[in-house]
């Protein structure tokens, strides 16, 4: 496409375009950003040495100054791109609704980190983004324009979910194809964290692994997590209660006295995602031992299964969390452990008496002063 001088009038401007046909506004919007790959391209070969030494702030500004110097063959005009950077996202914004985000890499490849999936610097008004990515890694210095969408690969965590970019990537590769959504509805959708959660999940489901996302949580409740990873027997004895117990809640395999070979996995997953505690023989606490003869220091009439005990030891902080359940509480029965659901408490306590009968049900009572 190829839009002629003649077309610059104020009568003519992108705006217009825009709103009278989006699909010409948006072709010439490609239009700019391949005479803009073209141009960058042609003065890294005249001087590929000034290219090599660009700081991601400079290219930025040498971006955006030959964006202003194509913009004669396009109805876009020079004084209407603006180059915002910092904090904001796109870097560069044109005519109101376009935006240019400006990555580069210092390696002789064409992939990178990119911005935060959430993207809650977002300009509200721009709708369509395009990618210019520098490789200042080759002999000569080459940069590629492509929609933003069409180059996002797949996500991963920095200080927060990012997606990475792959200016090679092939055109039904993106991770929003791979997702079963198109962008700007995953964009716009308000919950992008629990639409990658799920999907991540999900691809753990499939490929019959044990897997959970440790870097989100899966509801609007804010919690703080602990700058450090910490070891089991680190922490305090009344946090290792208060865990355990939640982890007898949210995951019922841990309490089943049979033999099972992932019993304590999805546990111990939890934990290290969710709490940031890391234990290398979680087992120990639940079911060391074997069997008991005591509960409640009363002496059995035969051996039952150590976990049996643990369960009874945990049942006041159990009821404690399971009567009146707090928000948060409540977010992890949801997720986990859904089956509790309503009456937490009553739910609970009649798992126990399936996997320990009557015996169990009386030593948690007993345990919980409840008569």
């Amino acid at each position: 496409m190829s839009i002629s001088t003649n077309m610059k009038n104020d009568d003519n401007n992108i705006i217009v375009i825009h709103n009278t046909c989006v699909g010409d506004a948006n072709a010439a919007f490609r239009e700019l950003m391949s005479l803009t790959e073209k141009e960058m391209n042609v003065r890294s070969v005249k001087n590929p040495a000034m290219f090599k030494k660009l700081t991601a702030f400079d290219l930025e500004d040498v971006s955006c100054k030959v964006i202003r110097e194509v913009c004669a063959l396009t109805p876009f005009r020079p004084d209407e791109i603006r180059l915002v950077s910092g904090h904001s996202f796109p870097d560069i914004i044109a005519e109101k609704y376009y935006g240019v985000e400006v990555k580069s890499t210092v390696k002789n490849h064409w992939t990178s980190t990119g911005s935060s999936i959430v993207e809650s610097t977002r300009d509200r008004f721009v709708e369509n983004i395009y990618m210019l990515f520098g490789n200042l890694g080759a002999e000569i210095p080459a940069f590629k324009c492509r929609p933003y969408q069409d180059v996002l690969y797949d996500i991963a965590v920095t200080h927060s979910p990012r997606y990475l970019i792959d200016m090679n990537l092939a055109e039904d590769a993106n991770i929003f194809r791979k997702m079963g959504v198109e962008y700007d509805s995953f964009r716009k959708s308000g919950n992008q964290i629990e639409c990658v959660r799920e999907y991540f999940k999900e691809q753990a489901r499939r490929n019959g692994v044990k897997e959970m996302p440790w870097w989100i949580s899966s509801s609007d409740i804010e919690k703080a997590s602990s700058f450090n990873i910490r070891m089991w027997n680190s922490i305090s004895s009344e946090e290792k209660s208060l865990l355990m117990a939640k982890c007898l809640i949210l995951f019922p395999k841990t309490m089943n006295p049979s033999p099972c070979s992932d019993k304590y996995t999805d546990a111990v997953l939890w934990l290290c995602s969710y709490c940031q505690v890391v234990s290398s023989c979680f087992r120990d606490d639940f079911s060391a031992g074997g069997q008991i003869t005591t509960v409640d220091d009363k002496l059995l009439q035969k051996p039952v299964p150590r976990v049996l005990k643990t369960i009874v030891d945990c049942a006041p902080i159990i009821k404690n969390l399971l009567e009146n359940p707090d928000a948060e509480m409540m977010e992890l029965i949801e997720e986990y452990n859904s089956s509790l659901i309503p009456n937490p408490y009553e739910k609970w306590l009649e798992y126990c008496g399936k996997i320990g009968g009557d015996d169990l049900i009386r030593w948690i009572k007993n345990n919980s002063d409840l008569k």
